[in-house]
Order: C-alpha cells, then structure tokens, then sequence
C-alpha cells in the first residue's frame, strides 16, 4: 500500500498498532506483535495514514480472515484498505471475514456488509 521497506513500514505505523493494543487487555505487546508478523502468524498492512494486523483463523469447517489489530484513519481502513485485503483473504481460501473490537467498528462497517452475530464478554480472573 505504500512504497517504502517493510521495516520503515513498520517503524512509522508501529504507534497506530501500539495505540490499537491500549484497548486489547494486554494480551500482547507490539514486539509480541512483531514476532507474530516475522514467524507469518500475523500479515502487517501499513497504508498511508493507518496500519492493520490480520491473521487466519482455521477452523474444521472453513478459514476465516481475522482482522486483528487496526489503527489510524477509518476512512483509510473502511473504504482504501479493507477491500483490497478481503480479496487478498478470498484468494487465501477464507470464506468470511472477522473484527474482534470496539462498537465504532461496527458503527464504521455496517454498510459494508459487517454485523455483529455475537457479543464478547470478559472478565479478570485475578
């Protein structure tokens, strides 16, 4: 999506993915990201003026592109980017596409054919 090496990638969009980790309950930290990215558990997205992390989720009855972490400008990440990895996931034999987040995401992506079929609910086992 831009034209600069991976890793200059990384360093100017690693702040819009560390922010998206704020709302993750600190199950990773962006080198826990990075390390992901570098083994291909995870592919980085970098754009112009947003970043978006996805990984596949297998399951016995299909694959699913997950859309992991994402930060930066929603018009970017909605109408620019989103597209164009859907299809990249469709030619990965994904046959849906999956956001675990905040409700602004759904708000941002209703019209475009995302709902939302269940909730999540967390507690702290402390």
């Amino acid at each position: 999506m831009t034209n600069e090496t991976p890793e200059a990638a990384w360093e100017r969009c690693k702040p819009l993915i560390a922010a998206a980790l704020e709302h993750g309950y600190g199950t990773h930290t962006i080198d826990d990201v990075l390390a992901q990215i570098v083994r291909g558990d995870a592919v980085f997205w970098p754009g112009e003026r947003s970043a978006i992390v996805t990984m596949f989720h297998d399951n016995p009855q299909g694959r699913s592109l997950h859309f992991w972490l994402a930060g930066g400008d929603m018009e970017e990440i909605a109408n620019e980017m989103r597209p164009c990895i859907e299809l990249w996931g469709k030619s990965e034999g994904c046959t849906r596409a999956t956001i675990a987040g905040r409700p602004g995401w759904i708000r941002a992506l209703r019209d475009v054919g995302y709902g939302a079929p269940m909730s999540v609910c967390m507690k702290e086992l402390v």
